[in-house]
């Protein structure tokens, strides 16, 4: 069964974070969102697709990246997550093999009309905290399988787009 996330939605329900843009606390807490989806989906083989707002703190990144094996999609900055979702589903020739994970009674609603599945965002924090559980504890569990192999291709352009690219005698002799 695949899992559609609705992102913002499990941050606040984990710990009620308003998010200060200006202090890095959305995009710390994106991370450590998908890092632990990502960690869940090791163990679990579900494909998981993560849909955040795509205004304010997701405006500047590539609208569809990959993290690990999860499919992270930013919405349109003129629409909101919820509008993605509902998009998604409707979309998608198998939603009765969907599970989306919100506390959001519209996309409820919408979702359970093309028969998806829907689940609370608190059933999704118990699977996640039984999964690291199981490997030890958060602090544990095993390093991302992403780790190592460099950044997404996706987050490499749109980090080129904002910063340019560099030439070789760009660099300092240390960069090299």
């Amino acid at each position: 069964m695949a899992l559609i996330v609705d992102g913002y939605n499990v941050i606040f329900a984990e710990a009620g974070h308003v998010m200060d843009l200006a202090s890095g606390t959305c995009e710390r807490l994106r991370t450590a969102l998908l890092e632990r989806l990502e960690f869940y989906r090791t163990q679990t083989g579900e494909e998981i697709t993560v849909v955040f707002d795509g205004g304010a703190g997701g405006a500047h990144l590539a609208r569809l990246q990959h993290h690990g094996g999860l499919t992270v999609i930013f919405s349109d900055p003129s629409e909101d997550a919820d509008t993605e979702i509902k998009r998604l589903v409707r979309e998608s020739s198998g939603s009765r093999e969907l599970r989306v994970v919100t506390d959001d009674r519209s996309i409820e609603r919408a979702v359970k009309r093309f028969r998806a599945r829907v689940s609370s965002t608190e059933d999704l924090l118990r699977k996640l905290r039984r999964a690291e559980e199981r490997a030890g504890g958060a602090d544990q569990r095993a390093e991302p399988s992403f780790k190592y192999g460099g950044p997404p291709e996706s987050d490499v352009d749109a980090w080129v787009d904002v910063f340019g690219d560099l030439d070789e005698e760009d660099l300092d002799e240390d960069d090299r």
